[in-house]
C-alpha cells in the first residue's frame, strides 16, 4: 500500500469516529428538528452503527381508538434505522429512507416507546438497518428494517 493509499484510508476512517462534540452536535440538531419536536421523538444515543431513540405516548399521537397510530411508530423506526446507517457515513453523506418494512407486533395506550437501531451493511451508495421497538416494560411492538439511500454532496438539494 503506498503513502497516499493509507492517508486516505485513514482520512476515511477519521470520518466514521465523530469525537464527544460532534456526535453531541449531532444529537442537539436531531432533537430540534421541527418534526422531532412536533412527535416529542428524542435521540438519546448515538455509536458507530447503533442508536437510541425515545418517545413518549402524548394523546394527539393516538389514533380514533384511543391507541398510539401506526404512522407514529413508522416514524420512529424510519429515524431510528436512518440514524444508524448515517453515523457510518462520511462528510458529506445524508443518510435517506428508501424503503421501509415493518412488523407491528403491538400496541400501547399510554407510557414511552424506546427504539434502538442497528446499521448491519453500509456500502457506497446504500445502507441496511434495522430496529426494535419496545414499551417501557421492555415488550416487542414492533420491528423494522430499512434500505438507506446516501447522498453526497447535496445531492438532495436539486
Amino acid at each position: 500500500m503506498t503513502d497516499s493509499e493509507e492517508s486516505q484510508g485513514h482520512e476515511v476512517k477519521d470520518q466514521h469516529m465523530p469525537s464527544v462534540e460532534l456526535k453531541e452536535l449531532a444529537i442537539n440538531l436531531l432533537n430540534n428538528s421541527p418534526y422531532y419536536r412536533h412527535l416529542g421523538m428524542e435521540v438519546l444515543q448515538v455509536e458507530e452503527g447503533k442508536c437510541q431513540l425515545r418517545l413518549p405516548l402524548k394523546a394527539e399521537l393516538k389514533n380514533l381508538f384511543g391507541m398510539l397510530h401506526g404512522g407514529v411508530i413508522a416514524s420512529l423506526l424510519d429515524s431510528t434505522c436512518s440514524i444508524a446507517a448515517g453515523s457510518l457515513c462520511g462528510i458529506g453523506e445524508i443518510a435517506v429512507t428508501l424503503d421501509q418494512t415493518i412488523n407491528y407486533i403491538s400496541n400501547l395506550r399510554e407510557g414511552c416507546l424506546l427504539a434502538e437501531g442497528t446499521a448491519i451493511y453500509k456500502g457506497r451508495n446504500t445502507a441496511i438497518a434495522h430496529a426494535e421497538v419496545r414499551d417501557q416494560r421492555g415488550n416487542l411492538v414492533a420491528y423494522g428494517s430499512a434500505t438507506i439511500f446516501i447522498l453526497k454532496n447535496n445531492q438532495g438539494n436539486r
